[in-house]
């Protein structure tokens, strides 16, 4: 980190399910100040994985359909990605679609091999942000897709995470924007 304000690092995950005990199958982070992106497939943390996965979630992000298994990791390079993912979110904020969801299976993954990640605590969501920027309800609810429609954000490959991470990152970039010119 280059200076005293923290940098917001967009973080999306793909996942073989909802709970943390599921795998994480995808991960793409991006620097909104440096731009900077990592992207990996981590290698399954869990042997029977693709048993215990959920078809859902599977069928969301289309992992069979894009061949993600392809640029699956190894054990020793997840671990080194990890790391890198770790030192890229030191002293900085975790930002997304859904943040808490990506923080926890990010945190689980992060444990499991042993990779120190000294995040700041907060979490920034897209859609609270939005609604301050766009003046609307925060407590209707409201989807990414509907943020990215409104700010005319195309997201080039839906659930899918560099897809994810890159739109929500556009929109994050684009309310700064808004924000600013109001000032």
């Amino acid at each position: 980190m280059t200076s005293t304000v923290p940098h917001l690092i967009v973080v999306d995950v793909e996942t073989s399910g909802l709970d943390p005990q599921h795998d994480v199958l995808e991960v793409a982070a991006i620097d909104l100040t440096t731009r900077q992106e990592l992207y990996f497939v981590p290698k399954p943390i869990n042997v029977g994985w693709l048993q215990d996965a959920h078809p859902g979630a599977l069928k969301v992000n289309r992992y069979f359909e894009r061949g993600v298994y392809a640029h699956e990791l190894d054990f020793e390079s997840t671990r080194k990605r990890w790391k890198a993912l770790g030192e890229m979110l030191d002293g900085n904020i975790l930002a997304g679609a859904n943040p808490e969801f990506d923080a926890r299976f990010v945190d689980a993954a992060m444990k499991f091999h042993d990779v120190e990640c000294r995040r700041r605590y907060q979490l920034r969501d897209l859609a609270t942000y939005a609604a301050g920027v766009l003046g609307t309800d925060p407590a209707e609810p409201t989807s990414s897709s509907e943020i990215f429609t409104a700010l005319e954000v195309e997201n080039q490959d839906a659930h899918s995470a560099l897809g994810d991470a890159r739109a929500t990152a556009q929109a994050f970039n684009d309310l700064r924007a808004i924000s600013l010119e109001r000032k």
